[in-house]
């Protein structure tokens, strides 16, 4: 175990893992009061070593961008959180990069498989995960942290050559091997991350916006744009500036007045002193806008006719599936299940998603008669 807090053997180290085909990679971080997480700790294995690199001390980070962003193919288990601290840090997303959770699944393992369990289940080896929920922004860190971080990455490379193996004794997926499958759902992962968020389409997270007419989605969508917007000013959490039950309630009542906001039972006097007076303003705004230009009003999925679509749904897909001993949530999300139901209960034809990797594109092209 190596440790690496300053600029000159950092420079080193990268030197020597730019020319490597492989590299390990994992991140701790912190997220408990902030929007954006906070860096701790990146965990490196090169097969030889692990090296515990802190991005608290390091100015000249240019030799890491460097290897993040060429060179070796970067290993992580469950990766879409370490993306994001990679952009959020380094502004910049690794590639070429492998998750060995969906390399298991596509290798007869089960789907969404923990790290430790991966390990036992491969390399039958047993790691301890107590650290879990350490404070990794305190220094130093103790001998439990460092060598549980080193774990969590020790094991990634052996793994991926048990996971090359097993990859390779298993049929295609409509003509694309299944290693091949897993390099494509890496450059999906890597293209999502890169993706810059519409704050515009984040009231579609509120998960009872479903129950608001055209006028509630329109004032919906104004505050949830608010509330991103303040998140990222300030830095914190969502439920600090405003919590989903909060913005539903604005969104039903839709108040006027300081003493009609005191009625939510949602909106504590603290919250209305500071952000009262803003929030009854974009109200008003937002139904100043032309009805034209108001969200359409999204599915009730508790009506008959959306869970009726959801079950032919979840049962075609769980059939595709199981031809090919994967689980359907490989195949597709509920949200964009949730979104073909809408097209269908909307008389629009089902659309294939233009960003999908080429393997899903084409398995189920028939399935939507759709083209790939």
């Amino acid at each position: 175990m190596i440790w690496v807090s300053d600029d000159a053997s950092l420079a080193q180290y990268c030197a020597q893992w730019q020319h490597l085909p492989v590299l390990a990679l994992d991140t701790e971080f912190i997220r408990t009061t902030t929007f954006f997480p906070r860096p701790a700790l990146l965990q490196v294995s090169d097969g030889e070593a692990c090296y515990l690199i802190d991005p608290l001390t390091l100015n000249d980070v240019a030799p890491l961008r460097e290897v993040l962003t060429s060179g070796p193919l970067k290993i992580l288990h469950s990766c879409s959180e370490d993306l994001e601290v990679f952009k959020g840090w380094l502004q910049l997303v690794p590639a070429p990069v492998v998750d060995t959770q969906i390399a298991a699944a596509f290798a007869g393992l089960d789907s969404g498989m923990g790290y430790q369990r991966l390990v036992d289940t491969l390399l039958d080896i047993q790691l301890d995960k107590g650290e879990t929920r350490s404070d990794w922004l305190q220094r130093p860190l103790t001998e439990s942290q460092q060598h549980y971080a080193a774990q969590d990455v020790a094991w990634l490379l052996p793994l991926w050559a048990k996971l090359l193996n097993r990859l390779a004794g298993q049929a295609p997926i409509a003509g694309c091997e299944r290693l091949d499958i897993v390099m494509q759902e890496g450059e999906s992962l890597v293209r999502e991350a890169r993706m810059t968020t519409d704050d515009a389409e984040s009231y579609w997270r509120v998960r009872q916006a479903w129950r608001l007419d055209s006028r509630g989605l329109q004032v919906l969508r104004a505050l949830c744009i608010w509330r991103e917007e303040r998140c990222r000013e300030r830095d914190i959490p969502r439920s600090r500036v405003a919590s989903d039950g909060l913005l539903q309630s604005l969104c039903e009542q839709l108040p006027e007045s300081l003493p009609q906001l005191a009625q939510l039972e949602e909106a504590s006097p603290g919250w209305i002193k500071q952000s009262g007076r803003e929030v009854l303003g974009l109200i008003q705004q937002a139904q100043a806008v032309p009805r034209q230009e108001w969200p359409k009003p999204l599915p009730n999925p508790t009506a008959p006719e959306y869970k009726q679509l959801r079950k032919q749904w979840r049962e075609r897909l769980k059939t595709l599936a199981e031809q090919h001993g994967l689980s359907p949530e490989l195949l597709v999300r509920r949200k964009q299940m949730e979104q073909w139901i809408a097209e269908q209960l909307a008389g629009q034809p089902v659309t294939l998603p233009a960003d999908w990797p080429q393997w899903r594109r084409l398995l189920l092209a028939d399935v939507l008669g759709a083209p790939a």
